[in-house]
């Protein structure tokens, strides 16, 4: 669990905390569920191209906005070792506060909350090592508020002669009751048991195979 950083304080993402109860909002609990749509989808085009599948197995013009907006493509250097976004939609930016569009060339060290930075390193590197679905998913605590956290990173094909590796994923949060009691982050998890009942039960900072349900047929980039 990260500990507060005092020069986050006042940050925007302060505004989207859930009061009172710390219910989470139903759709929210939906959307979390495009983990496993898009590792559904990535196994059936690398299952198609015989490895992780191009880039251009997806739509990504759908990645901008609507209900793929939770969704990115990270571009690893191999020879720098830097990250950074290629593409990522607008609801992702609302949840990490980042810039409307990605900033070409800047690592994501530079851009991403400093308690999400050590996942999507994590997720990026184990994706990459593996080729690969990664799953990730846990809990922190930022000023003494829970945030339960789901994310998917998957490989894409390298480019001929190219020292860039491409990562498609996805991202999403929610935000809990205030963990100023020892059952706060068990009442967290209870809310959401009829939505992952599927899954291995969430832990800090979690990661496990990338099975899960199928996306039902459904062709989703």
């Amino acid at each position: 669990m990260t500990q507060p950083d005092p020069s986050q304080a006042g940050r925007p993402a302060a505004r989207d905390r859930v009061s009172g109860a710390g219910e989470p909002e139903p759709a929210l609990i939906g959307e979390l569920r495009d983990t496993e749509l898009a590792i559904s989808f990535w196994r059936r085009k690398a299952a198609e191209f015989g490895g992780p599948p191009p880039s251009s197995a997806f739509d990504l013009s759908r990645v901008v906005g609507g209900a793929l907006s939770h969704r990115f493509v990270i571009c690893a250097d191999s020879i720098t070792d830097k990250l950074s976004f290629l593409i990522y939609g607008s609801r992702l930016a609302q949840l990490l506060e980042l810039p409307e569009e990605p900033t070409s060339g800047v690592p994501i060290t530079r851009q991403l909350p400093a308690r999400y930075q050590p996942l999507f390193i994590r997720g990026c590197r184990n994706a990459i090592a593996q080729s690969a679905p990664v799953r990730l998913s846990g809990v922190v605590v930022d000023y003494g508020q829970i945030e339960l956290y789901r994310a998917a990173f998957m490989p894409l094909a390298m480019p001929g002669n190219s020292s860039m590796q491409l990562v498609f994923g996805t991202f999403n949060r929610l935000i809990g009751p205030p963990a100023h009691s020892s059952d706060a982050v068990r009442a967290m998890y209870n809310s959401l048991i009829p939505d992952i009942r599927s899954e291995n039960p969430l832990a800090a900072c979690s990661e496990g195979p990338a099975s899960g349900p199928s996306a039902g047929g459904r062709e989703l980039p």
